[in-house]
């Protein structure tokens, strides 16, 4: 007869009270709570015996603060910060927090659970027997077989969850598909073409949830158990952040620090395709669009800039672009900055591949650079500093999940599957514990690069993976290779909040999609073979502008057809220019929010259950979002639809299009024409607008008005700075404090002195809206 092992205990055995926390011995672990700043908690859990003390790679590291209190009783021990109490049973360790007011903004639901696994490596010193196979999204290497070594000692982490009633879920990074609010759903939550997968999600119950770890992980909210389940940790390290929406969000930013300014050209439109393929093409856009008076301010030449044969050499290819400095100083000539695609994999026919082979700074596969290391990511810039020193701009570091198994398939995996054969890839080449992470010191390799060079330019990378804290290494994210469909243009919507909620305020898409046609491949699934020439292709694509054109970065790209906006014509062209031209009157407002949040932490766009928690219907709205606190933006996802449905959450708000003053609360009725989606401004809001321009240090330069939308009290901090460089960082730009005073009809500054403004839509008369 079978023998029963013992079960470690959950019974509490002992308790060490600290000026900042606890910590409770049981004996199955340990478990340590400590107060940090903002009225944070930490909750550390481990089955070794002591703590993890080196530091966190992704978090800025500060230190714990005294708690407000700190006590234990029979069956309690209890830790306050000014904004949260946090209660663990003695009996099983389970923990609940409460907000000052005593809600429960965050619970454990039941056993915390670490299982100990002895992880390995591929041994990098040894040969492995490496395939290669091709995909649209380039050249990769696959390792069939090869033989492993040590590397340590890490654990499977389960943290049981229980949610209130109604409680809704953002951010997890970009989950591709479904809606915003993630209750109900199981998420893969690893790095692929389509998918970025991050440790933080915000709750309308009034906290954050950041896992400080580097490995891929699973999120289920199903319902007979929801949980977070993470493959491998050295132990179970979180934080509970106070707040609702953009206060939690800058709760993540304290914690891992707030992301750097983008340069104020980055807010203009940024025309790609794949791919430009000489200098001739950059430039004949650049007059094209200079010359039909189309706003532009970036040209991006995609893969293949290197010599033929040579994938991932950062070198032009001489014949294509002889004289790369004369292209950009021509670009710069008409006020267009230029982005270049850089991979971080090259060929071993390269000289690049041979310098970091020479060096053993390759990932097994040898092609991958090992951005983890230190002296890695100083060779790549190294290399890369060559397009720098050639007058490039701006960086589009491509594939930088960096595996992406599941396009070598012909069908689309099963979510499940792509997750574990992406855990076994990142974990060989990497170890378990990062297997999530690349994209964040790929990321780190520009930064650092770029920073240590003596220059006026900001970082600008357009990057399609991340991973905690890489906000603050200048990153834009955007959605990855998506397919041309009304479907995916509604799932774009939602994705962007659950970006802006994970703490990465810049975010953008392949306007028009990336594959317009459908191929023979799972990932080819366009529905317009004609192109342009498709009268509806040509509606999803103005439809996807419109929308693009109030997202944080506004940017066209894409393959199968040309996607200058002069390939339209007509009404639709008519309609793209009208959506370009207010992006560029828009952009006072535009850039004063990017500015603000890079001082502050915080969003850009973001869910309406962010300023609205306690609305059932907003919370659960995500075709529309806010795009700072006042304009809220409602993208139309239907094709030949000239009106929508939108929800409008409580108070007064303006309908753009028509200038009538609607009463929120409830659904209404909104004109949507070809030319224009249904975009509503907040009564009280102040919104500075430019005359516009073609370009945004022209719009930003031009003559500015202040736009006030009376019917309530209301402010608005304009950021104005030099536009470009790093002098924000000490301070060098000003704020300027707008103050609406709805009783008196003025707008004042800071220190009371009346301003001259322009009052919206007096003369329209209210209309209440259906409920």
């Amino acid at each position: 007869m079978l023998k029963a092992s013992h079960r470690p205990e959950r019974r509490t055995q002992s308790v060490s009270l600290t000026d900042c926390g606890a910590e409770l011995t049981s004996e199955y672990g340990r478990l340590r709570v400590l107060a940090y700043g903002r009225g944070i908690l930490r909750v550390t859990f481990t089955r070794e015996s002591g703590f993890v003390r080196k530091p966190s790679a992704y978090l800025i590291n500060r230190s714990c603060v005294r708690a407000r209190e700190v006590r234990e009783d029979d069956g309690f021990v209890y830790i306050a910060t000014e904004k949260l109490s946090a209660r663990i049973d003695k009996a099983n360790g389970v923990l609940t927090v409460c907000d000052a007011e005593g809600r429960t903004v965050f619970a454990e639901g039941g056993l915390r659970t670490l299982e100990a696994f002895d992880a390995r490596i591929i041994d990098r010193s040894r040969p492995a027997l490496i395939e290669r196979y091709e995909t649209a999204d380039g050249v990769k290497t696959r390792i069939r077989e090869a033989e492993k070594i040590d590397y340590k000692r890490l654990y499977r982490a389960r943290l049981p969850l229980r949610f209130c009633e109604g409680e809704a879920l953002y951010g997890l990074g970009q989950p591709e598909g479904g809606s915003a609010n993630l209750r109900g759903r199981t998420i893969y939550n690893c790095q692929t073409n389509k998918s970025i997968a991050l440790p933080f999600m915000v709750s309308s119950a009034g906290c954050g949830l950041l896992v400080d770890c580097g490995c891929p992980f699973i999120f289920n909210d199903a319902k007979n158990a929801s949980y977070l389940y993470f493959s491998a940790v050295e132990e179970l390290d979180y934080y509970v952040i106070p707040g609702t929406g953009d206060e939690a969000v800058r709760g993540y930013h304290y914690l891992t620090g707030t992301p750097a300014l983008l340069p104020a050209w980055a807010f203009g439109y940024i025309q790609s395709q794949e791919r430009y393929e000489t200098s001739e093409e950059m430039t004949a856009l650049a007059r094209e669009y200079r010359e039909k008076g189309i706003g532009l301010d970036c040209a991006v030449l995609d893969w293949c800039s290197w010599p033929d044969g040579e994938w991932g050499q950062k070198d032009f290819d001489s014949v294509r672009f002889p004289s790369p400095a004369q292209l950009t100083q021509t670009l710069h000539g008409m006020d267009v900055h230029m982005m270049i695609s850089v991979w971080p994999n090259m060929n071993r026919r390269t000289r690049d591949n041979a310098e970091f082979k020479e060096k053993g700074l390759l990932l097994p596969g040898g092609e991958l650079y090992d951005a983890f290391d230190p002296d890695a990511r100083a060779l790549y810039w190294k290399q890369a500093k060559r397009l720098f020193d050639a007058g490039i701009d701006a960086w589009w570091c491509d594939s930088s999940e960096p595996w992406t198994s599941e396009w070598a398939r012909e069908e689309k995996p099963e979510d499940s599957e792509i997750y574990y054969e992406t855990l076994k890839t990142a974990s060989d080449a990497v170890g378990a514990d990062r297997g999530n992470a690349y994209a964040f010191f790929h990321a780190r390799a520009i930064w650092e690069g770029l920073r240590g060079e003596n220059t006026s330019k900001r970082v600008m990378n357009l990057t399609r993976s991340a991973w905690t804290g890489q906000q603050r290494f200048g990153t834009v994210l955007w959605s990855g290779d998506i397919s041309a469909k009304w479907e995916t243009l509604r799932k774009q919507v939602a994705i962007g909040l659950d970006m802006a909620a994970s703490g990465m305020p810049f975010w953008t898409q392949d306007t028009g999609a990336f594959f317009v046609k459908q191929g023979k491949p799972w990932y080819w699934d366009g529905e317009y073979e004609q192109g342009f020439d498709d009268p509806e292709y040509r509606e999803l694509f103005v439809r996807w502008y419109e929308y693009a054109a109030f997202l944080p970065v506004f940017r066209g790209h894409g393959t199968d057809i040309r996607r200058e906006l002069t390939r339209l014509k007509g009404k639709e062209y008519g309609a793209v220019l009208r959506s370009n031209r207010l992006r560029y009157r828009l952009l006072p407002y535009i850039y004063s929010l990017a500015g603000l949040t890079c001082l502050n932490g915080g969003t850009l766009i973001k869910p309406l259950g962010f300023n609205y928690p306690d609305d059932e219907t907003a919370i659960n709205t995500d075709d529309e979002f806010l795009l700072g606190d006042d304009m809220l933006v409602c993208p139309v996802c239907e094709y030949a639809a000239r009106t929508r449905k939108v929800y409008l959450p409580r108070g007064d708000w303006y309908e753009l299009e028509t200038g009538a003053r609607v009463r929120g609360g409830g659904v209404y009725t909104a004109a949507a024409p070809l030319d224009a989606i249904p975009v509503f401004v907040r009564a009280g809001a102040v919104i500075p607008l430019s005359e516009g321009g073609v370009s945004v240090c022209e719009a930003l330069s031009n003559k500015r008005e202040l736009l006030v939308f009376p019917g309530a009290d209301g402010e608005f901090s304009e950021y104005r700075d030099e536009l470009d460089g790093y002098a924000y960082e000490n301070g060098e730009y000003t704020l300027s404090r707008y103050v609406w005073h709805e009783h008196a009809r003025s707008l004042t500054d800071e220190n009371g002195s009346v301003l001259p403004c322009r009052i919206y839509g007096e003369s329209k008369g209210d209309r209440t809206n259906a409920q």
